[in-house]
């Protein structure tokens, strides 16, 4: 074959075969760089899990091959970061979505961990579906080489999904509801304890306390995933549980005319051992050479994507979810329970041999066929199916499953922020044990990093708690075209992390807080549990402080001639910064 590379950056690598009816159908990237002393390694990873490779060691011992595929789509990059903890390296590989093996090929820990060769060297494996090589066979693909200056690892990701865009020009689409604060059914109950009564009552309350969109989670058709594990599904005829929802047509209408919005939980892919559509859909199923459906670990068995008549199927189901109860939106889930295995099923046909290009198919025909019926129909994704190629079809990416962990879904929140501003906040809980300022830092933390989204029990949720959400989510709505834009880290440490426009700025403080410069009106959120931060400005400016309670401080005028000045804060609060 021939290899050719082009000018620019990212770098186009064209490999060309002999003989056109010959096509390349696998190629593999070697990539080197010198060795250096590291910080951390942000790993190819769809944002769940890249927190626990962090550490050199263990990404050279423990991560080693890293698969993305249909139930776990990754990023192919990896961002070395130096001892500034700013972006030393990063080599990538930018293609379309199909299946890739990600791999760490130097140092090489076998029996010892072998540095000496004082390179890192990783390799990109791909097996590329029919559609991909040109009329001549070739296969065009971009190697993303960047050593920036100063730049945080989230700055470093943006720029390789921009790079993703730009190549193959994707763009997401902006749904105008997308941006309102959610809540959702699923994780403050078992979906066998699933009302209607339930959701109306948090409805009720919940817009009085400015969230505008509701989730009818898992379980409202029946048995749910957290369901006894003995119970047999029926997940896949999608019709309502009369015992939980009399008439779901009726919820929907009532949560309309108090001001909400209601999206539907769908697994469009998943067919229970009980479902009474099982028998119809058994030979569109995924299945292994013995020509047995494979059984998930969730106890569902999956459609299959390679099959245009499956894809079909599930496009079906999710249309006839609007047009039977005219839902405003959708929560499409669970593509991550996907067995990652070839389909070896004679029962229906292939057009693709890639699962993960599959999905990309369905997800595709299901948001082109709901969105002719509603234009504005509002559909959520997990990051496990993220990247800017899916992202362009749903309405907002949510960084999956992190209840009761603040910490934990502002990191995976914001490694969504990486390529789409629409960033959900997996849905966040709250306790007796929580103070009314670990409330207000859990809910700026949300800020800081997407679209605040929960799960608990807003009919019971006391006064001072629920005032802590009535006042952020008022703040929230009156900034919420600002907010739609991308977060900027002031820092590497992504400590300060700010949404800029030419004439107002608002700046969020989470984790350790950090110095804050503003030029211009600035409000800054105080999303973490610091007592202070330093406040940089040219000029006098007056600060005036709420705290999480809502009480206000006398305002703080800085000194003339004084560029640095410190703030006192506590959990919670807000400063709104002027000039004077």
């Amino acid at each position: 074959m021939t290899l050719r590379t082009g000018a620019g950056h990212p770098l186009p690598v064209t490999a060309t075969p002999r003989d056109a009816a010959d096509p390349i159908v696998e190629i593999s990237y070697d990539l080197f760089t010198a060795m250096r002393n590291l910080r951390h390694v942000i790993l190819p990873d769809s944002g769940r899990w890249y927190m626990n490779g962090l550490h050199p060691i263990s990404a050279w011992r423990f991560h080693r091959e890293l698969d993305s595929a249909v139930n776990d789509v990754l990023t192919p990059l990896y961002v070395f970061t130096g001892n500034n903890r700013q972006t030393a390296v990063a080599l990538g590989l930018i293609g379309g979505p199909y299946e890739t093996r990600c791999e760490i090929i130097e140092p090489v820990s076998n029996r010892a961990l072998n540095v000496h060769v004082r390179q890192i060297g990783v390799r990109f494996s791909r097996r590329l579906p029919d559609h991909v090589a040109a009329a001549d066979g070739s296969v065009t693909e971009h190697v993303f080489h960047h050593r920036p200056a100063a730049e945080p690892w989230l700055l470093t990701m943006r720029a390789f999904a921009q790079a993703q865009r730009d190549i193959h020009g994707l763009a997401d689409r902006v749904t105008p509801s997308a941006l309102e604060p959610i809540w959702c059914t699923w994780a403050d109950w078992s979906s066998d304890d699933l009302t209607d009564e339930l959701i109306r009552d948090n409805a009720a309350r919940g817009v009085e306390l400015g969230i505008r969109n509701y989730i009818i989670d898992d379980g409202w058709f029946g048995p749910g995933l957290d369901s006894d594990y003995g119970t047999e599904l029926n997940i896949g005829d999608w019709t309502p549980d009369t015992t939980k929802i009399k008439d779901l047509a009726g919820l929907v209408r009532n949560i309309r005319a108090l001001g909400g919005a209601t999206l539907i939980w769908c697994a469009p892919h998943a067919v229970g051992p009980r479902a009474e559509c099982f028998a119809e859909r058994a030979p569109l199923l995924i299945r292994d050479g013995d020509g047995q459906p494979v059984l998930n670990p969730t106890q569902f068995y999956a459609l299959c994507f390679r099959s245009p008549q499956a894809r079909q199927v599930m496009t079906d189901l999710c249309v006839d979810l609007v047009r039977r109860w005219d839902f405003d939106g959708a929560k499409y889930d669970l593509f991550n329970w996907v067995p990652n295995v070839p389909c070896e099923s004679m029962q229906h046909e292939h057009d693709t041999e890639s699962m993960l290009w599959g999905l990309y198919l369905t997800l595709k025909s299901i948001d082109d066929a709901t969105r002719e019926i509603k234009p504005d129909y509002l559909v959520e994704l997990k990051q496990n199916y993220g990247t800017p190629f899916f992202s362009q079809l749903g309405g907002m990416m949510r960084a999956g499953d992190a209840p009761y962990a603040p910490e934990t879904n502002f990191l995976r929140t914001l490694h969504v922020q990486s390529y789409t501003p629409f960033a959900l906040n997996d849905y966040q809980t709250f306790t007796e044990e929580d103070t009314v300022q670990d409330v207000a830092v859990t809910v700026i933390m949300m800020m800081a990093a997407g679209i605040p989204a929960y799960s608990v029990d807003l009919a019971r949720l006391g006064p001072q708690r629920s005032g802590v959400l009535r006042r952020l989510h008022a703040w929230y709505k009156e900034n919420q075209a600002l907010l739609a834009a991308h977060r900027v880290p002031a820092d590497p440490d992504n400590t300060v992390l700010a949404v800029r426009s030419s004439t107002e700025d608002i700046v969020f403080l989470v984790g350790a807080g950090g110095p804050v410069t503003v030029d211009k009106p600035t409000t800054i959120l105080n999303g973490s549990y610091t007592e202070q931060f330093a406040l940089h400005s040219r000029a006098p400016v007056t600060v005036e402080t709420v705290d999480a309670h809502g009480n206000p401080s006398p305002s703080l005028v800085t000194e003339p001639g004084r560029e640095w000045t410190v703030i006192p804060t506590t959990p919670g609060s807000t400063h709104l910064v002027r000039p004077c």
